[in-house]
Formats: C-alpha cells, structure tokens, sequence
C-alpha cells in the first residue's frame, strides 16, 4: 500500500491511529467488515457540480463516486422553484426540474447518500493516485483523483427561525399572506428578486440594505417602478430579535424577516488540511470546482464548465500516467 499520512475530519469519532489500523485489518469499528471500492474520481458532493462532474466522467469512460451528506442528490438547486432565466435554453424550466433531468441520468449505485468523507490517507507518490478515503457509512474508497464539489450555504448572522427565513428559495416565502409585514435584509440579487416577489404577493415589503444597493440594472429598475417595496439605505449593522409574534428589525416590528447575505463557502477542504501545500494550493490529484473555487461572480454555468475542464484534465492525466 506504501506510505501515507492521514489526515481526519474535524470531529471524527474514529481517531486516526485507530483508523489506520482498521485499513491494516480491514475492519471498521465494532469488527464489521469494510466494503472497498476502487474508482478513478472520488466527488465529494452531490450538487450540480457534482453531478455534472459525473456525467462528463462517464462519457470519458472513467469510474467515478459521489459523496453527498444529504439523503438526496441535488443540493440547494433541488428545491429551487426559480426559472432558469439565465441559462441559454432553459427559460421555462426551474432550478427543481434543470437538477431533476440531471439527477435522472445519474446511476445512484455509484452514490454514497447521507454520508460525509471522514478520513484520506495521503500517499507519497501522488502520480499513482494513493488516496485513501474512509467514509461515515463505512465504505473505504481508494480514488486516484479528489474532486471537491461541495458548494456553499447561505450566510446570516441571525439563526433561522420560523419568524427568521435563511437564504432564496421560493419555498420559503410560499406561506407569508397578502398584508403581512416582511423586512428584507440585503442588497443584492437575490434580496431584490424575493422583495419583488413578496410585494407581487401583496405582502408589504421594506428593503433594509448595508450600504447602497449592489443588485442588477434590471432588477433596481424594477425596484424603482415597484411603489409598494420601501427601501432603507446606508446601514452599518442590524439589530434583530425574534419573537412568538414575528421579528423587530432596527425598533420596527415585522412578521418576518428575509435575510439575504449571500453565501459561505463549504468548510469540507479546511477539515483536511494535509491536501494543501505549504503555500496553501491543492495538492496534485486534488480539485475544487464551483463556489468552493470563491469566484467573484459565481454562477450554474461557471460551476459546469469548471466540472466539464476538471473531467478532462483528469482524463488527459490518467491517459499520460498510464502510457
């Protein structure tokens, strides 16, 4: 097998020397038999990166996994209702349905649902693809290439709540009634398309925004021409308290408040340090696609074509490496 060092996530119950040994024997915990795999590409996430990753993998004829931590394939675009207004060729189709067409050409035998990657053994000679990942369920996958694909969630300071709604998605608005009061924290896209949509609801809709407006040229003009939205400008900070009876924003009172302050990026890589060099740049065999990458404007299309590139570089590498 040769030499390794190991690296475990952040909170692993199986300590590392104990993880090592188990590889040795072959045995998990409690004396239960390993299921070893081998595959090409390891995927760790199961959005649309993921399952784009997935697909140009199999026209290339390589093996491949995905690690998702959820129970279902998809990610935040799953639930998404939206159209796809700015995908080329997609503008009558949902976020929902887009992820769904592609969900459907994924053989999910080769998915590790409701699982998370615990433990990589690292080995010295990376052009052999020595990875050694031991997942939560128990399965043990020797990968020749790490792709990470883990996305990102959005961000708030103030936990979600019933009263505190989290992030896009028409989902979350659905139930909020014509007459209802909602605070939209945020300035950019997405805090001006929801604050569109709630006020098309008949909800009456103020726009609380640190500093000036950041969204788009046509979504300001529609702000603009939208005379029911009251917009609030120029703050440094928000103090927010929830109640059984809704939220007070700034010493108003509201039933809800819509936070939109963009997105985090997934912490999966930190949790395995040793994939990095010194300099702080992915090891050989190791890539991260989509938000993962912090482009300055993230977007589907951007995440896709990084997964269509990464696929065939990994190919043209194993291609080379085989020769």
């Amino acid at each position: 097998m040769g030499d390794f060092s190991i690296v475990a996530r952040a909170g692993s119950a199986v300590a590392a020397d104990q993880f090592g040994q188990n590889l040795m024997n072959g045995i998990n915990d409690g004396e239960v038999t390993m299921l070893e795999r081998n595959v090409d590409v390891l995927i760790i996430g199961g959005g649309v990166g993921g399952l784009t990753l997935a697909q140009w993998l199999t026209g290339l004829g390589r093996t491949w996994r995905i690690v998702e931590r959820e129970a279902a394939l998809g990610g935040p675009l799953a639930s998404s209702q939206y159209i796809l207004k700015w995908i080329p060729g997609q503008a009558a189709m949902s976020g929902r349905d887009y992820l769904a067409a592609m969900a459907a050409q994924i053989d999910t035998e080769h998915c590790s649902l409701a699982t998370q990657l615990d433990m990589v053994q690292v080995g010295t000679d990376l052009s052999q693809g020595n990875f050694v990942c031991s997942l939560s369920n128990g399965e043990l996958i020797h990968a020749k290439k790490l792709v990470f694909a883990c996305g990102a969630t959005p961000f708030s300071p103030f936990p979600e709540s019933e009263r505190v709604i989290v992030g896009a998605g028409l989902q979350k608005i659905a139930h909020i009634a014509a007459g209802q009061r909602v605070a939209v924290l945020g300035g950019g896209d997405n805090a001006a398309d929801h604050a569109l949509i709630l006020a098309e609801m008949g909800v009456a809709v103020t726009m609380l925004v640190r500093g000036k407006l950041r969204a788009s040229a046509a979504l300001l003009q529609q702000l603009q021409q939208q005379p029911t939205i009251v917009l609030k400008t120029d703050y440094q900070e928000f103090a927010l308290a929830a109640t059984a009876e809704g939220v007070v924003v700034q010493g108003e009172h509201y039933d809800y408040a819509a936070v939109y302050f963009g997105y985090q990026v997934s912490p999966q890589l930190k949790a395995f340090p040793t994939l990095k060099t010194a300099a702080g740049a992915l090891l050989d065999g190791v890539f991260a696609i989509g938000d993962m990458t912090q482009p300055a404007f993230p977007n589907i299309l951007l995440t896709q074509g990084q997964a269509a590139v990464i696929a065939k570089q990994i190919d043209f590498e194993l291609s080379h490496s085989a020769a």
